[in-house]
Order: C-alpha cells, then structure tokens, then sequence
C-alpha cells in the first residue's frame, strides 16, 4: 500500500526530522529507528494535533492523542492511514472499536451501549478464530518468510515477555494477531517477534503490509 505523506517535494528532497526524509515521493528512514515514534510524527504534520477527528473539538496544546481508526487489539497498523488525533475523552471512549462501530456506538442509548460492547467483543473473538482481520483486504497480502529481512537485534527480557505473548496467542488461535509490516524492499519495519516465532516453528507464509512508499535506510 501507499501510505500517506505530509506534503512533500516530488521531484526532490525534503527533509523531516534527522531520522527520516521524502525523497521523490519515497520516506526514508533511517536504522534504527522506532516505527511508531516515525508514524507518530508524520501523523501530526499531515493532521495536526489541535482538533479531535471524531468530536471536532479543539484540543489544547500537549493533550493531543493518537488514535487507532482500526484498533491494534484487532490488528491495527500504526501507519498513518490508520492514526488520528483524538482528544482524550473520545480516545477513550472508543477503545477497540472500529471508526464505524464507534459511531454505532454514540448513538445508542445508554443501556444499549453496554450490551452493544458485549456483543461487539464476542464478534471479535469470532473473528480471531476465522483466522481474519478487520481491516481492508487491499492492505494485506502473505509473504514467505525467507524474503524478510531484518536488522533487528534481540534482548532475552523482551523475548521472553513478547514472543510468549505472541505464542500464546497464535496456540489459542492459529493465526498471528497482527500483520507485520515491512518495506519496498521486504526489510522489516515492526513484527520482530512475530516473524522470529514463524522462523522457530517452520511457518512458510505471514500476513504483512507492504508500505510501498517507505524505505530504510543506513
């Protein structure tokens, strides 16, 4: 997919931050490097950070959130097409609801909301067992395993509270609770782990989301 970018020179270079640059309509970024911290940072410069996407209320400066349109807890991506900036009040109220479930949501009564949530969580568990994600099907596509490269170095505290997180998941479900998302050229931008439990346990093929327009660099 082609992920959104603030406005940038086409046919040349802008430069963002230290870490990251539009260079002819791609974003480099440099390794290494925090995903989330780079898409955080895109996010404001394309939306803003002083109006709440769902309320329309203006936000004071340093209360600003980010908010998952497709929540991670059913895989979100943080990209930009997925991230908002939210005031606090909504960004809680929504929590792992979808945009438009939000909006279901918000025009109930208030007994309905509740057996509303119940259902939607059961609906979810539904959909985890399919092997699915609720987010759109042009943003996905499988890739071998073999073809991902990755950089990234490990810490055992962090395996062992994150690739047992990831395992747990997938023995409960068969399936990996979020995509991995990587680069132009197949380099891994977030999903380490993930990708390290499918090389552990001979698992050919992973969901991922290729940001056709990004690419890291060293």
């Amino acid at each position: 997919m082609i992920i959104e970018l603030p406005k940038h020179n086409p046919t040349g270079i802008t430069i963002i931050n230290e870490h990251m640059k539009i260079e002819y309509g791609t974003l480099k970024i440099r390794f290494p490097y925090s995903l989330r911290k780079s898409m955080y940072s895109l996010t404001y410069k394309i939306k803003g950070k002083h109006k709440c996407f769902y309320c329309g209320c203006e936000i004071s400066n340093g209360k600003a959130t980010l908010d998952h349109l497709f929540p991670q807890y059913l895989g979100g991506p943080t990209i930009t097409d997925n991230l908002v900036p939210s005031c606090m009040v909504c960004n809680t109220r929504k929590s792992n609801m979808t945009q438009n479930q939000f909006k279901v949501f918000l025009s109930l009564s208030t007994k309905a909301r509740k057996r509303y949530l119940n259902d939607l969580q059961a609906n979810s568990e539904v959909i985890r067992k399919s092997g699915n994600f609720v987010l759109p099907k042009k943003w996905l596509e499988e890739k071998e395993v073999l073809l991902i490269n990755t950089n990234s170095l490990l810490s055992k505290d962090c395996v062992y509270n994150k690739y047992r997180n990831i395992q747990e998941y997938y023995k409960k479900y068969g399936q990996f609770q979020e995509p991995l998302i990587i680069d132009k050229n197949n380099f891994l931008l977030d999903g380490f782990y993930i990708l390290m439990y499918a090389k552990n346990h001979n698992i050919q093929k992973v969901p991922v989301i290729t940001l056709e327009n990004v690419e890291v660099y060293f």
